[in-house]
């Protein structure tokens, strides 16, 4: 095998602060039922084969949501990395929210998904961002999480990054709570939580930093005094948001 068709295989970009390559995701989690990519690292478009150029940042984004059959053509960038015609997870989110943070958009949250991917082609690329062709193979709402994953104990391993990062912000819509905590925008975690017959459950969980931007899907049981204490917390701190 030469070495342009290797190089042609993998699809992977250099950090646009250190120029390094990042490490491939884990697709498998002990935690989660889903691990993957979070939403930022794709963007997806209506196009075919004619495409904007690569430096392009005003065209016109997609708010169609990706359907299991459907071949795309999306926009990705560091820290993606994945081979050619190897399936792959990321969390899709519309364009309003994705844009502009699901806490702008709540409305949104309903058609939040994960969407299971395969890269057919590549259309253009370079060293920080691509144009692809990719398959969607499945795609799994993420409000039906607490019926099709089986439920998991959340009392340790899952909530040690909240409590890390400290001041936690907490943005509730309805039934659905939004936590968020990091470093001076150089690392963090957030977790998408639904309030189900008074118990909470973790059914989106990510974590970023310069070379990671990951999302894992499930179903996890939080321990409820925990939450309220948190939640009671964040109201004193004003760290709390609410939209009915």
């Amino acid at each position: 095998m030469g070495v342009r068709q290797m190089e042609q295989e993998l699809v992977a970009f250099a950090c646009g602060v250190c120029k390094g390559v990042s490490d491939r995701i884990r697709m498998e989690s002990e935690l989660f039922d889903i691990a993957g990519f979070e939403n930022d690292i794709m963007e997806w478009s209506d196009y075919e084969n004619e495409v904007p150029l690569l430096d392009e940042r005003d065209w016109l984004r997609s708010n169609r949501p990706p359907e299991r059959g459907q071949v795309r053509t999306v926009k990705v960038s560091h820290p993606f990395h994945m081979r050619m015609g190897e399936p792959f997870w990321i969390m899709y989110t519309p364009v309003l929210s994705s844009f502009n943070g699901w806490d702008s958009h709540p409305e949104e949250i309903e058609q939040f998904s994960f969407v299971q991917c395969s890269i057919e082609r590549v259309i253009e690329r370079n060293e920080f961002t691509a144009w692809l062709c990719i398959k969607i193979l499945n795609v799994w709402m993420i409000k039906d999480y607490s019926e099709r994953f089986p439920e998991r104990d959340g009392r340790e391993g899952y909530l040690e990054g909240f409590e890390m990062f400290g001041d936690r912000y907490i943005f509730n819509y309805q039934n659905w709570l939004f936590f968020s905590a990091g470093l001076q925008g150089n690392i963090g975690v957030w977790g998408l939580v639904k309030r189900i017959d008074s118990q909470y459950h973790m059914l989106v969980y990510g974590d970023w930093d310069f070379h990671t931007n990951n999302a894992y899907g499930g179903n996890i049981l939080l321990p409820k005094d925990r939450i309220d204490g948190w939640l009671k917390q964040a109201m004193e701190n004003n760290r709390y948001e609410k939209i009915e």
